[in-house]
């Protein structure tokens, strides 16, 4: 019996975020229901760093995947090629978000497009810079019309960054002997990306992680069938390695209260909003500590080093902390070290971070603007950086007694995230979308057993 085959499309899993984990916990979704897995991408994942923040099991969900597609740029001929000669029974695309990938063969019944924002069609609209040539690799971009393909195939052994006895197919566009015209080809390809994303939004089958981005995807698109499903967060291994009723770490004094920030490190994170918020702790004379763990892509280091200035500049070194690529073991360390949870950006699409923080007890303060706003408690959300400072001052003289009740609630919270709970609820989407089999939504949370079972009988109905 042949195996259906699936196509992952993510540009970049490296930079090791919620969406990046969020993708790995989908692949273990569809390999769990017996289905063979691609993903095309345009850089080589690299699986030690994959490992160290998300832990070896996690990450060895790409050890099963049978081929990777290594693409220069997500172009019309590249994604032509990678559907062509692959035959993809169902294409995921859980970058919704950034990548334009889209054919005329692709529509809502073969194609699934996780769609955390819909920040490309802003950042193409405005001829972002960062977007184009961070994100897509616009300056890959050889020549748009009439390119020639090369194409290779290596099976990676050494390599301890790649997949071990794993096919990796590089789709590289090269240019023909004709003159390149840099300017024009790159705005013919911005021109493609729109539409296609365009497209891409509109044909496929949607889903989003918040109602917050559900607005936000109608207010820009015609659709009233988008599908809100919450993004899965490991609470229960969070939940089981970290006790709320625990001492605080010795290394921090009875009186100081640890607060924790947990984002990658780039500009859209607002990190900056951390530093602010410890000089005004420090003004009112609030004994606190400030750490702010996160992956760093060295195309962000200027950002970095922005940041290590700023703390220098507002004279707060002795209160705030950078940790750069620390692994989960260490995160969860930091957890159990903390109090507060310190969300630095408005207008976060939902905040997995938020709900890891949640599930170890973490009270979260938060802006009043996201998709947070659904699931923190209105008590804990904030609308400039003097709301959450009196926030942070209730919560350091709240009692024991009083936080640990607090905390409890939160946690309890946290629960229906759940990694279980996200994976049986998208094995029931892929399975109406591969077998046509009727689904209720209200019992998304039946066994995954009922779920191979219907397949089954359909597949041996055919």
């Amino acid at each position: 019996m042949k195996k259906l085959r699936a196509n992952f499309v993510y540009s970049n899993l490296n930079p090791c975020g919620g969406g990046e984990r969020f993708t790995l916990v989908t692949m273990k979704a569809l390999y769990e229901m017996g289905v063979e897995m691609d993903l095309t991408t345009l850089e080589q994942p690299n699986l030690s760093k994959l490992e160290n923040a998300f832990g070896k099991d996690l990450a060895s969900i790409l050890k099963k995947i049978r081929k990777i597609n290594l693409l220069d740029t997500f172009d019309e001929q590249s994604i032509h090629r990678n559907l062509h000669l692959n035959n993809y029974d169902l294409v995921i695309n859980t970058h919704g978000d950034i990548d334009p990938y889209f054919h005329p063969s692709l529509n809502a019944k073969n194609t699934i497009v996780y769609c955390h924002y819909p920040s490309a069609k802003l950042f193409l609209e405005s001829k972002d810079t960062e977007y184009l040539t961070y994100h897509l690799k616009i300056d890959r971009l050889h020549s748009y019309t009439n390119p020639s393909f090369e194409v290779t195939s290596q099976v990676a052994y050494k390599n301890p960054n790649q997949m071990m006895s794993q096919m990796v197919e590089s789709m590289v566009t090269r240019s023909g002997n004709h003159i390149y015209d840099s300017e024009n080809s790159k705005k013919e390809y911005v021109d493609w990306a729109k539409t296609t994303y365009d497209r891409m939004i509109t044909d496929s089958f949607l889903i989003t992680n918040s109602n917050y981005s559900k607005a936000a995807i109608q207010k820009e698109y015609d659709r009233n069938d988008i599908l809100v499903l919450s993004p899965p967060v490991d609470v229960d291994t969070i939940i089981s390695k970290v006790r709320i009723d625990q001492d605080l770490d010795s290394s921090a004094s009875s009186n100081e209260i640890c607060i924790l920030v947990v984002c990658r490190i780039e500009p859209t994170k607002r990190i900056e909003n951390a530093i602010y918020l410890a000089r005004l702790l420090k003004e009112r004379k609030i004994s606190a500590k400030i750490t702010i763990a996160g992956s760093l892509e060295s195309h962000y280091q200027n950002y970095y080093n922005d940041m290590i200035k700023l703390i220098a500049e507002l004279d707060v070194s002795e209160i705030v902390e950078l940790h750069i690529d620390v692994s989960f073991e260490e995160l969860v360390k930091l957890m159990k070290k903390s109090k507060i949870f310190f969300h630095p950006r408005e207008g976060e699409h939902f905040g997995m971070s938020i709900v890891e923080a949640m599930s170890a007890g973490l009270i979260p303060v938060v802006p009043a603007e996201g998709g947070q706003t659904e699931f923190v408690p209105m008590e804990y959300q904030y609308k400039s950086l003097e709301d959450a400072t009196k926030i942070i001052s209730l919560l350091a003289n709240m009692s024991k007694e009083n936080m640990s009740k607090e905390s409890n609630r939160i946690r309890n919270i946290s629960r229906k995230f759940s990694e279980t709970n996200y994976k049986r609820q998208f094995q029931l989407i892929v399975s109406r979308l591969l077998y046509n089999l009727e689904f209720n939504h209200q019992n998304v949370f039946d066994s995954n057993w009922k779920i191979r079972d219907s397949i089954s009988a359909e597949l041996a109905r055919r």
